[in-house]
């Protein structure tokens, strides 16, 4: 497909490729996008320290893979859809027969498992604040809560703006900002 891209000028590199996960050669890293929707430094390092314990948990259990159905294409799409629209809130469907699961469950139940990675990688205070965000909610459900008090746009990037300058996340309506 890359070669594709690049022979009929779609692309110019891999870099012109906006997936949820890039590979990135020339640093032989893993892009992983959503990090960039986090509203603080805090909720950033949580999201990265959740995805380098699960790399280090695929890295000693491969082999669980193998033992876990492959979804469909369009079950994948689906569940990226609920979780776009739903949040932490969603229910995906867990197989072809139409099981479903509650995000946070799914997440909590993962939490689980990673557990003595967590421990072993010296995590706890990252995995706290990912704890918070389960229970009191991420920066798009905030800002979803801010227009519902205020109907105005504008007091959303003012609520943006407080929580990056005082980095941390701001539960309550309040404009701060002028």
């Amino acid at each position: 497909m890359y070669k594709t891209l690049k022979l009929c000028g779609s692309i110019k590199s891999l870099k012109d490729l906006w997936w949820d996960l890039r590979p990135s050669p020339g640093f032989g890293t893993l892009e992983i996008r959503v990090c960039d929707g986090a509203a603080t430094l805090a909720e950033t390092l949580a999201l990265v320290a959740l995805i380098h314990t699960l790399a280090h948990w695929f890295a000693d259990n491969g082999s669980w893979l193998e033992s876990v159905a492959y979804p469909p294409y369009w079950l994948s799409r689906e569940n990226k859809w609920r979780a776009i629209r739903y949040g932490l809130d969603a229910e995906l469907v867990m197989n072809t027969e139409g099981k479903t699961k509650l995000m946070r469950e799914d997440i909590n139940e993962w939490i689980e498992k990673l557990n003595p990675y967590i421990k072993k990688l010296d995590y706890q205070n990252y995995f706290s604040t990912l704890q918070v965000i389960m229970d009191s909610g991420t920066s798009s459900e905030r800002q979803r809560k801010v227009f519902a008090h205020y109907d105005c746009l504008k007091e959303i990037v003012k609520h943006n703006i407080n929580e990056f300058l005082l980095q941390t996340p701001q539960y309550q309506c309040e404009s701060v900002l002028t």
